[in-house]
């Protein structure tokens, strides 16, 4: 019989253990790179452009399968793009930089690895197109027009949706792999969106993909 009850005690205590391990509130820090284009993009081929991201996070895990995790994240966004003209190609960057609230409901297939999903919200901060924007062709020889322009005015906010694969490992380190896919037309300058409705072409929609890696402080 004692032999049966401090079995039952260790089993409980385990157990008692590993809850203590996987439920709770933590505060955490992530950063990671992004692979971000601008899909419905007019007169141009726009392709993936290489950025950062990073911030901060609030995980409540009430049980062991599953946790709410609200985010407030610095995102680089935007596109790599070529412009071809009639006798040359313009290469230049739209840099968007965007501050972005995922809240993202976290199911755990086991003890560590979960799926992610949940809205996204992402306030504008800067819009710039950085590199070729003109080509000029004269007797001196053939010269591009490199700038840096501001375009906060034809860009907007955004929400989408969030969807990935995380590990959230019990020393406090996690992994992720995820697709933020915007829902919002981001156009904002008004000539530009009458050519699209009187044309019938869609809006402009960010697309980025997420590698991150954070760590969750407080008690595991």
């Amino acid at each position: 019989m004692r032999k049966f009850t401090l079995l039952a005690a260790l089993v409980l205590g385990a157990a008692g253990a590993t809850q203590a391990q996987t439920t709770g509130v933590q505060f955490g820090l992530k950063a990671g790179l992004s692979e971000a284009v601008l899909d419905g993009a007019l007169n141009q081929d726009a392709n993936f452009k290489t950025g950062a991201h990073f911030g901060g996070f609030l995980r409540w895990r009430p049980s062991a399968r599953v946790a709410l995790q609200p985010e407030l994240v610095f995102s680089q966004q935007g596109s790599s793009n070529k412009i071809p003209l009639s006798v040359v190609t313009l290469e230049n960057k739209t840099k968007l930089n965007y501050l972005n609230i995922p809240v993202l409901l976290k199911v755990y297939l086991g003890d560590v690895v979960n799926l992610q999903v949940g809205p996204q919200f992402g306030l504008l901060m800067s819009a710039h197109l950085d590199g070729q924007t003109g080509y000029t062709s004269s007797s001196n020889g053939n010269s591009y027009r490199v700038e840096n322009v501001d375009q906060k005015d034809f860009y907007k906010g955004d929400i989408g949706l969030c969807g990935g694969l995380g590990v959230d490992l019990k020393n406090g380190l996690l992994f992720a792999a995820r697709l933020n896919y915007g829902l919002t037309d981001i156009t904002k300058d008004e000539n530009t969106k009458k050519m699209r409705d009187y044309f019938g072409i869609g809006g402009l929609h960010n697309r980025v993909i997420e590698a991150s890696v954070g760590y969750a402080f407080g008690s595991k």
